[in-house]
């Protein structure tokens, strides 16, 4: 599989494109026309099919306004990438690409939900024309929503590191340092801890939320969460379901549910499975601050390098992510210096192992109270809190905390 790519468009360029045309013959006359028309730029050109996932973290990386897709080569995995790119949010123009007008091809591709079906030969009029379609439809209908909230994410390279903690004692701490308004969403489907931390009843919870979405009756507006929230000392909170199935839930669908939540709410703080499992992997480059917490212990190091390198590879360098270590000051343990280098990453932040302090607060099932680590955890929330938004490149290392 080989994807080729080109300088991105500048804002008054036609509609950036992704291009999926493992058919060259239909690829060379499809872009010798294009190079009349200018009505595409293809940003990134795949010449065979991707899987889903490369198509998607594409899509994610590139933010194209139209997706290409060859269906004369493979009617079927076609119509796979075609449904999955409809589902994809924000939406874009799917645009079917075929060598003839073929009506099979065409319900096919309609059903799945391309928004176009080009045949050849692909005039410079009727490439023109469709762009203009996908740009009324898709550019006109952008929403620019009056706040869109801080998206932080937390998780680990090993279970059981208190990456679930630390995401919900944060939450309430940036609650108290900023007084705005926050959501707690526990995206561990299959482990999440937050019902048992605040003894919270069985429902409203993520099964809800991702009810509303089925129906569409969940949007970016105060009135359409207030029934699928649980609160708690002025912090609402989505814990996971507990039915297990629904672990293998759309990625889209969770999507969905964030982008509806961050124009209600200041801070969306999210909980996330491992970092290794492919819904925390899908959430990373979308978020605006990403922690990755570790504790001292050996298996523990050696993963976090491992997810060290993993983020390397799919283009995450450690401007993108702050790893933190959880549980440190034991005597014995190795110094965060020599932690730094065995992940080949800084350490951002540590907290202290203060065993007695959470579970008197899991014991009344409230957020912890005045301790060390609840010092420590204000501390990083507010220096969390003073960094501009969408500047995590630039990030400073938290106030009062030790850094390498």
């Amino acid at each position: 599989m080989e994807a080729r790519h080109s300088n991105p468009p500048g804002p008054n360029a036609p509609l950036a494109a992704l291009a999926v045309l493992p058919n060259r013959t239909l690829a060379q006359e499809f872009l010798r026309a294009l190079a009349a028309s200018r009505a595409f730029e293809v940003m990134t050109e795949w010449t065979s099919y991707p899987p889903v996932s490369k198509l998607e973290s594409q899509v994610r990386q590139t933010r194209p306004e139209v997706v290409l897709i060859d269906v004369s080569t493979n009617l079927g995995q076609a119509a796979a990438l075609i449904e999955a790119a409809a589902a994809f949010r924000p939406p874009l123009g799917i645009i079917a690409l075929h060598t003839s007008n073929q009506a099979e091809a065409l319900l096919e591709c309609l059903r799945a939900g391309a928004t176009e079906f080009l045949y050849a030969p692909f005039t410079a009029e009727l490439q023109t024309e469709t762009a203009a379609r996908i740009t009324n439809r898709f550019r006109g209908a952008e929403r620019v929503p009056a706040r869109h909230g801080r998206l932080v994410v937390f998780t680990s390279a090993k279970p059981g590191s208190g990456a679930s903690t630390l995401a919900a004692h944060t939450a309430f701490a940036v609650h108290e340092v900023t007084g705005q308004r926050i959501l707690l969403v526990d995206f561990a489907l299959s482990s999440g801890t937050m019902r048992l931390l605040f003894k919270l009843p069985e429902v409203p919870s993520l099964a809800e939320a991702l009810a509303a979405v089925e129906s569409n009756s969940l949007n970016g507006d105060s009135e359409s969460w207030a029934p699928l929230v649980q609160r708690k000392g002025g912090v609402d909170l989505l814990p996971s379901p507990g039915a297990l199935s629904l672990a293998s839930c759309e990625a889209s669908k969770l999507r969905k549910i964030l982008e509806c939540a961050r124009p209600v709410y200041d801070w969306v703080i999210v909980d996330l499975p491992t970092v290794f499992d492919r819904l925390s992997l899908l959430m990373l480059p979308e978020s605006d601050h990403v922690f990755l917490v570790t504790t001292p212990e050996l298996p523990a190091l050696h993963l976090t390098r491992k997810a060290v390198s993993l983020l390397a590879q799919m283009g995450l360098s450690p401007d993108n992510f702050h790893v933190i270590v959880n549980r440190a000051g034991k005597a014995g343990q190795l110094t965060l210096e020599a932690m730094a280098k065995i992940f080949k990453a800084p350490v951002h932040a540590s907290f202290p192992n203060d065993y007695l302090s959470l579970h008197k607060a899991l014991s009344a099932g409230q957020p912890i109270g005045p301790c060390p680590l609840e010092r420590a955890l204000w501390e990083f929330a507010r220096a969390l809190c003073s960094r501009p938004q969408g500047t995590e490149a630039q990030a400073a290392p938290a106030a009062g905390s030790r850094t390498a």
